[in-house]
């Protein structure tokens, strides 16, 4: 039955989908911080749940070790346990976890002789490009914000490393499911479903970038094991659609989906009232004791779209996004969910806001 496969980050959003899809055909162990949910338990119960902390060098070395002494050796590590915070700041959790966690997984892999490391970094962790220009597989231009120097970090290891253990860096798009569960896109879903301040657009509405449905980086992530003996050492992929989404496309479906009297014409706002209001919305927030999810740093992004080309990936892995689930055609069946089941909704996206996540099917 399949291979053995380490994941880190078990319980969360993505590693959860992980688990439940890879464990009908491989021997899966799962590596988790937060106790999976009985749902996820019963979805996946063949897999072998390690309870540990990547920042804990021990902890991996004897969960390979165990492995070994099974006779199931680990065969490949998929890493995607990851901090991902909303502050312009570095805070300790980048260190731990993206940064010496990374450092762990790959020398305790590397000690045990596995096939291949998979990494997840991000399209969000790179810096946007001038108009007309697109980032690709090789484009090394990372972003100023914390979250981004720790990805790129994690990805320069990966390379510096790659003569000891084989690994892939597989660059996400915007990771959404049927119910969102994706924070930006979340925040403009709030705002545009509102009656008259829903038809404020930042900017031009030419901020975007590209999205991948959570189903998608399942299979993507499979057809890399299945790929393994044709990919180089040290590879970049993409696993998201090619080009960019914006929010200029996103806008009219929402507005739409919601009300059917509702306009679908934006009021293009200026940023530097947006930017004040952010930094109020802030205030009073913290002093309220709430988490505020949009930050005046992200006006700087504002029109500056991450457009992407993912030919290489494409024709390296054979593969592509599946038909139906480009962003702008499922769009429908998220507002269908936003508007039928608006209090599920909102508590799901609130929970992957808060890397509080616990496992739901699509």
């Amino acid at each position: 039955m399949g291979y053995t496969i380490l994941i880190t980050g078990a319980s969360g959003y993505l590693g959860s989908a992980l688990c439940a899809e890879l464990s009908r055909d491989h021997h899966i162990i799962g590596l988790y911080r937060r106790f999976p949910s009985e749902k996820l338990q019963t979805v996946a119960p063949n897999v072998r749940w390690e309870k540990g902390d990547v920042v804990d060098e021990d902890c991996l070395d004897l969960i390979f070790k165990n492995g070994i002494s099974r006779g199931r050796p680990i065969d490949y590590v998929i890493h995607f346990a990851a901090f991902t915070g909303f502050g312009e700041k570095w805070q300790d959790e980048y260190s731990d976890t993206n940064v010496i966690g990374t450092r762990n997984i790959i020398k305790s892999a590397c000690a045990a002789g596995v096939k291949r490391i998979l990494f997840a970094g991000s399209i969000a962790a790179l810096e946007p490009l001038a108009q007309g220009e697109v980032l690709t597989e090789k484009s090394l231009v990372y972003g100023r914000m914390a979250y981004s120097k720790s990805k790129a970090m994690g990805e320069k290891l990966f390379a510096k490393n790659s003569d000891r253990v084989p690994a892939i860096v597989l660059r996400l798009g915007g990771v959404f499911s049927d119910w969102c569960e994706l924070p930006p896109l979340f925040s403009v879903m709030n705002l545009w479903s509102k009656p008259f301040v829903g038809k404020m657009v930042p900017g031009q509405g030419k901020s975007g970038f590209p999205y991948i449905h959570r189903r998608d980086v399942v299979k993507i992530v499979r057809r890399i094991v299945e790929k393994n003996d044709s990919l180089d050492r040290f590879e970049i992929l993409f696993a998201s659609q090619s080009g960019c989404t914006y929010q200029k496309d996103l806008f009219p479906i929402i507005r739409r989906e919601c009300k059917k009297n509702f306009s679908d014409k934006p009021v293009n706002m200026p940023l530097f009232p947006l930017k004040i209001a952010l930094h109020g919305k802030f205030i009073v927030n913290t002093l309220a004791g709430k988490k505020t999810y949009e930050r005046a740093w992200m006006i700087d992004y504002v029109d500056r779209p991450l457009v992407v080309d993912t030919s290489y990936t494409r024709n390296k892995l054979n593969w592509k996004p599946s038909p139906g689930l480009h962003i702008l055609e499922r769009l429908p069946v998220l507002m269908y969910y936003f508007n039928h089941h608006h209090r599920k909704w909102y508590a799901r996206n609130i929970k992957r806001n808060d890397q509080n996540y616990e496992y739901e099917p699509d």
